[in-house]
Formats: structure tokens, sequence, C-alpha cells
């Protein structure tokens, strides 16, 4: 369930963005510049507000809005995916084993005669699903096949470990809307931090603030496009 963003919904995240933004940066003008930084401080935080609403509010409308899963659809497909390993009261059937769970889909193997097929079978929803494999206490091993499956279908990184079940979730699409918005929050305290430690090392030199700040706007570029890879 995604949607456009759309003008207004843009323009108030843009202002906040502006908001947030503008006082980090008047703050790190105001500690390095003291009283005199005042004025130039004010003028900064009120530039950057308008700024980001006339730049950032174009390309946030542009993004995409994530809507909460349909999970009982979810469910529903799974059901009908899994439908022919039903084998009847008292053994395992979609109807019982296949739940909903939290923003994904559950599915427990117990009593299944045919464990790796249904998880093979299942694995069809995880593109856009969450979906957790729950096992019994009774079958110990049937854990490790399964996480060796699933290492082989999905990477690595998607498959959350706990000690009676194992959880796919879906790939992250990071879009431009997302990577501005991480950016505008994390880069403006770093570069705060980053000019006053700087300036702090020889006060008075006003160029060591803006070199700080630079720092500080890398750092936090290299920690938004990390993708932990």
């Amino acid at each position: 369930m995604e949607e456009k963003v759309g003008f207004r919904r843009a323009f108030s995240a843009s202002v906040v963005l502006g908001l947030y933004t503008g006082f980090m940066l008047a703050v790190a003008i105001a500690m390095s510049l003291g009283n005199d930084g005042l004025k130039i401080a004010a003028f900064l935080w009120g530039l950057t507000i308008v700024t980001c609403a006339l730049f950032l509010t174009p390309l946030l409308a542009m993004g995409r809005k994530r809507g909460v899963p349909n999970t009982d659809q979810d469910v529903k497909k799974l059901r009908e995916i899994l439908d022919e390993f039903n084998e009847g009261v008292g053994g395992w059937r979609t109807l019982s084993h296949v739940r909903g769970e939290g923003m994904g889909v559950s599915i427990s193997l117990t009593n299944a005669s045919n464990p790796l097929i249904i998880i093979e079978k299942a694995l069809q929803i995880t593109e856009k699903c969450k979906l957790s494999f729950r096992f019994s206490t009774s079958d110990p091993y049937l854990r490790d096949r399964t996480l060796l499956i699933l290492q082989e279908k999905v990477s690595s990184s998607r498959i959350q470990r706990r000690t009676k079940s194992l959880t796919i979730v879906p790939d992250v699409k990071i879009d431009s809307s997302t990577i501005i918005t991480r950016v505008m929050m994390l880069c403006p305290p770093l570069m705060v931090a980053g000019s006053m430690g700087f300036y702090s090392v020889a006060p008075g030199q006003p160029l060591l603030v803006l070199i700080g700040a630079t720092a500080g706007a890398v750092l936090g570029m290299l920690i938004v496009t990390n993708q932990g890879r």
C-alpha cells in the first residue's frame, strides 16, 4: 500500500526539517561567535527554514507514503499457496498453523509431515511480507536445516534468528525522500559537534567552524548511505 506523499505533507515536513536543521546550525554559530553571532544565527535559522520549504518540498512530494501492511490479505494468500499441504484435523493445517502476527505472517511447523516443502513454498511472499517460521521443541534439528535453506534463498541480513523461530523481513528500499530526511536529521547535530570541537582547539579561528561542520556533514552522509554490506 503506497501512494504519493503530496504537496501539503511534503511542505509540512520541509518546514519541520528546516526548523530543526536551522536551529542546530544557529546553535553552532552562536556558541562559536558568542554575542556577535546572535544576529547571524537568527538570520541563518530563518534562511534555512525558507530554503528547505522551497527546495525540499518538491523532492519530498514525489516520495512514497508507506501504508500499514494488509496482514489479512497476506495470510489469505499464504493459506491458498499452502492449501495442498493440509493434513486434516490433528495434523498440519493452514487454518490453524498460518496466522497473522504483528506486521507479518507466522507459520508454525508443528506436526508438519513436509516442513521443508512448506518452507520453500512460503518463501514466495517474503519480498512483500515479514514471514516467521516457528518450530516445535520436539524437532530441534528442523530449525538448523531451515536456516541453511533461508541463507541460500535470501540475504543473511534479512534473517532474524530466535531460539524457537526464524523470521525473514522484506528487503528495505530506501528512496530519495528517505535519504533526504535522514540526512537532515542526522547531519546537523554532527555538524554542530564537529564545529564546536574544532573551534575549541583554537578559539578565535572561524575557519575551524567551517572545517568542523564539513567533517560532521561528511560523517553523517557516510552513516546515512551505509547499508551494512
